[in-house]
């Protein structure tokens, strides 16, 4: 029974975000709750992703055969049968031709979404991590035809909604350790329904305007660092990137970016234990920027940005 009256919480939007899936606690627990909704015993996995998918896989007792990607990003994989189950990155939201192709090969693709939040489902399933592209503390949305037979609980997220407080008065940088500790804390949780609080604050969020300034910023950057960019960009109509990955020999500019406090990622420590020294994995793990392109950022950001790389 709800309570009535009382104190203010949160303000409830007058929208709402129709979940087009398994709404669950993180995109590594949307991945373990499509591999129990068809008890999938083995899966072809890429050297170059988050090892945290590593950990989701080892942790239901599938059996990997990892596979390289070329300098398409695209999965080199010779001796798949075709009715394997095979698990392609949309890496960056910029790989949806890819990822279109790879359908028509492998019926059993699942394809990770976790930076392409905005992707239309082509495949068998897919699942993606809002939380990469909105101020969530959790989530995950699982797409698929089957679903889970046993009884998941529903998370609880509140206590780890602090990085987000933090930054909003604050700043980025009094957070960024809160941040980390909320990551730490998703690590071997178990596979649950989505919080209230995070499907509550999904509603509130504009998507349509997001998405709208995450194209304008690509393009802007685009424009100016495609001729010097090592990777080559082939965008579906449909892609919204999460950044703009910038591939460079320069091994200044990261730094460079981090003193004018412009913060990249680094995709993805750990996989050098498991890629061979020249992989092409290992090459975009060393000279690969992922430039901040989101919907809080302009094009005046933008240009900030391009002053410090053309330093």
């Amino acid at each position: 029974m709800n309570a009535i009256g009382g104190y203010f919480g949160l303000d409830k939007t007058h929208g709402c975000f129709a979940i087009d899936g398994v709404a669950v606690n993180s995109a590594r627990n949307a991945l373990r709750y499509i591999i129990r909704a068809y008890s999938i015993k083995a899966m072809w996995v890429p050297y170059y992703t988050c090892p945290v998918v590593w950990d989701a896989l080892r942790s239901e007792n599938i059996d990997m055969h990892f596979y390289s990607i070329n300098e398409n990003l695209f999965p080199i994989i010779p001796s798949a049968s075709k009715n394997a189950f095979v698990l392609a990155n949309n890496y960056f939201g910029i790989c949806g031709n890819n990822v279109q192709k790879l359908s028509h090969i492998y019926p059993n693709l699942i394809v990770d979404n976790a930076q392409a939040f905005y992707a239309p489902r082509v495949s068998f399933a897919d699942f993606s991590s809002p939380r990469k592209f909105f101020g969530l503390p959790d989530g995950g949305i699982a797409r698929c035809d089957a679903i889970v037979s046993e009884n998941l609980q529903i998370s609880v997220s509140w206590d780890r909604c602090l990085h987000l407080l933090k930054r909003a008065d604050c700043g980025a940088t009094a957070g960024y350790s809160d941040f980390v500790d909320n990551d730490e804390a998703l690590i071997g949780r178990p596979v649950e329904y989505m919080s209230n609080l995070t499907k509550q604050m999904l509603g509130n969020i504009d998507y349509y305007g997001a998405r709208k300034i995450r194209l304008q910023n690509f393009e802007y950057l685009h424009k100016h660092l495609g001729n010097i960019n090592l990777l080559q960009i082939d965008m579906a109509d449909t892609d919204v990137p999460m950044v703009y990955p910038f591939m460079t020999n320069d091994s200044g500019i990261r730094q460079r970016l981090i003193q004018n406090k412009i913060f990249v990622a680094k995709y993805w420590p750990g996989i050098e234990q498991e890629c061979c020294q020249d992989s092409f994995e290992l090459k975009l793990q060393n000279t690969l920027i992922p430039l901040p392109i989101d919907q809080r950022y302009d094009i005046h950001d933008m240009q900030r940005i391009l002053e410090v790389i053309n330093d």
